[in-house]
């Protein structure tokens, strides 16, 4: 999952190497990973503990639960980082308390929302290194990872509430160009964070996403029939009320794909730009609002391909999400797909409906092998990104730190 670009070769004359010291040529070339810990007090910026779980929230329980792990499996290393506190705003409640070892789940007191985050723990995380991992921080704490997840205020700013649009179009410029340590999700974010932050991409560190949280995650048994649906005979897609997520265009391509009649389920609530009026004319277009966790695992895990018409995403869980449970993805060309998705899935343009009507007819066409096949080639791809890799990523910062 990316690789180091090749150090640039020296053309001319090699210059003569000094003598080296006896003293270091008897030493290890390589001092050994867990010595290179920073003595340096390290803060995590826990206020996403009190936030219902979404994208964000979910990466960062996730990371933190591996690294959580990586320390559990390395006493020496755990030993010198001591108990990590994972700072939240004392008073408020905790939405589903992780079970971690080495890091500490710690009510701080002080203000409330953007003020507690800015000031009380600000203050708090000054004298270490602060993991800030749901795209904002404190800006007096100049030592700390801040993780930006996608530049979906800049692509996409009528999505988003006024007020979070300014606070963070603000807010992230100079958190980019203060904080020692910058990361994101996929390598196309890590370039379109650079154009609107006006930073170098090369600044932002890669630590993926992973779907690894839904393997063995718990299935409704009763959501298909709830729903009125029938085991690998539908569609399933889905998307929020945000423009990017592009339903509308899935709607009038699956109405134009005559070799299928799939109905089409999506979850995550009405989709802007098709009137219920629209809707109502066909029972092909389930609209099943929000659902469960586990009405969710058994959407996917019971949808005859998963669709992902997206117009903008800094990464994409839902397709890695399907394909980890074994449902074939069709998925949209744009932004960080390909790089996510590799060569796993059958793409389309999703601004074309022509296309994605297309892509729906051939995925219809195809036997009972060859989805089966198509599954596999996903599962495998999906298993590649690991919440225990990203966490390495993670320790190598603060390996490096001095």
């Amino acid at each position: 999952m990316g690789s180091r670009a090749p150090r640039r070769q020296n053309n001319g004359a090699l210059p003569r190497k000094p003598p080296v010291p006896a003293e270091i040529a008897s030493q290890p070339l390589h001092r050994p990973r867990d010595t290179l810990v920073s003595p340096m007090k390290i803060h995590i910026n826990g206020r996403f503990l009190t936030q219902q779980v979404s994208g964000v929230q979910r990466y960062a329980r996730e990371l933190l639960s591996a690294l959580d792990r990586c320390l559990d499996a390395d006493a020496e290393l755990a030993s010198r980082l001591g108990p990590i506190p994972v700072w939240y705003p004392e008073g408020a409640e905790l939405v589903d308390p992780p079970a971690w070892k080495h890091l500490r789940p710690s009510p701080l007191p002080g203000r409330k929302g953007h003020a507690w985050e800015q000031l009380t723990l600000g203050s708090k995380a000054r004298d270490g290194f602060l993991l800030s991992l749901c795209g904002a921080g404190p800006l007096q704490c100049r030592n700390q990872l801040l993780v930006i997840h996608d530049a979906n205020i800049w692509a996409f700013p009528e999505a988003f509430p006024k007020s979070y649009r300014v606070f963070h179009k603000l807010m992230r410029p100079l958190l980019a160009r203060r904080v020692t340590h910058l990361a994101t999700v996929s390598r196309f974010s890590a370039g379109e964070l650079g154009r609107c932050l006006r930073v170098p991409a090369e600044r932002f560190t890669v630590i993926y996403n992973s779907a690894e949280h839904m393997i063995g995650a718990k299935a409704d048994p009763s959501a298909l029939e709830k729903f009125g649906l029938e085991q690998g005979k539908y569609f399933f897609a889905a998307g929020n009320q945000s423009p990017n997520k592009n339903i509308g265009r899935l709607i009038e391509a699956l109405e134009r794909a005559s070799d299928t009649d799939m109905p089409l389920a999506v979850a995550g609530g009405y989709a802007p730009g098709v009137s219920q009026a629209r809707i109502a004319e066909t029972d092909r277009i389930r609209l099943l609002g929000r659902v469960s966790d586990e009405e969710l695992n058994a959407l996917y895990s019971g949808a005859a391909a998963f669709l992902w018409p997206s117009l903008y995403e800094g990464f994409g869980i839902p397709p890695l999400e399907a394909m980890i449970l074994g449902t074939p993805v069709l998925s949209s060309n744009s932004t960080a797909m390909p790089e996510v998705l590799g060569d796993a899935v059958p793409y389309f343009d999703p601004t074309d409906v022509d296309d994605i009507a297309k892509a729906l007819s051939s995925f219809a066409a195809l036997g009972s092998e060859e989805r089966s096949e198509m599954a596999e080639r996903g599962r495998i791809r999906a298993r590649s990104f690991s919440w225990e890799s990203s966490a390495e990523t993670v320790l190598d910062i603060l390996r490096g730190l001095g």
